[in-house]
């Protein structure tokens, strides 16, 4: 999710609102009714999706997740975003930042561009992103009315699966 700095607030307490209980508000294991509801609050915030999805079986979650920022750090540093917040994976948040120097020293993205690591039960935020990707998720799968309901609260026309 892109978010501007100063609705970053807005976005947080928008999401805890939404956590009824649980550590994190979770696309996964959400009733199809419970991802309505999550994807319709999401839609009214001010934010930007864009998502990368890297398919393939035989790809380790390390060489999914690296591919992905492989693509989408060049395009966010191009926004320009300058600060990225990724969902800890633990011993992959490593990883995360050698593939942000390795596209340094190639020059494909700029050495202001900042990666931070946040626990996905502690920042709100990440949730945000979650429920996104679950909607588009779903689409691939051929569940379309999750999408649908983003795509009408957004304003949006066409999603690319790539």
């Amino acid at each position: 999710m892109l978010c501007e700095e100063d609705a970053v607030a807005d976005l947080r307490k928008t999401m805890e609102d939404l956590r009824i209980g649980a550590p994190k508000v979770h696309w996964h294991g959400s009733s199809d009714d419970r991802r309505a509801d999550l994807v319709a609050a999401v839609a009214q915030l001010p934010v930007t999706g864009f998502v990368v999805v890297h398919l393939d079986a035989r790809s380790t979650d390390r060489r999914h997740r690296r591919k992905c920022m492989e693509y989408l750090l060049p395009h966010l540093a191009d926004m320009p975003c300058s600060t990225i917040t990724f969902e800890s994976r633990g011993q992959l948040d490593a990883s995360d930042m050698s593939t942000l120097q390795m596209l340094r020293s190639r020059k494909v993205v700029a050495s202001t561009v900042r990666i931070e690591h946040a626990i996905g039960r502690v920042e709100p935020a990440l949730w945000a992103a979650d429920i996104v990707c679950g909607a588009v998720v779903h689409t691939g799968l051929g569940v379309t009315t999750t999408w649908r309901r983003w795509a009408s609260r957004r304003g949006a026309h066409h999603l690319t699966l790539v």
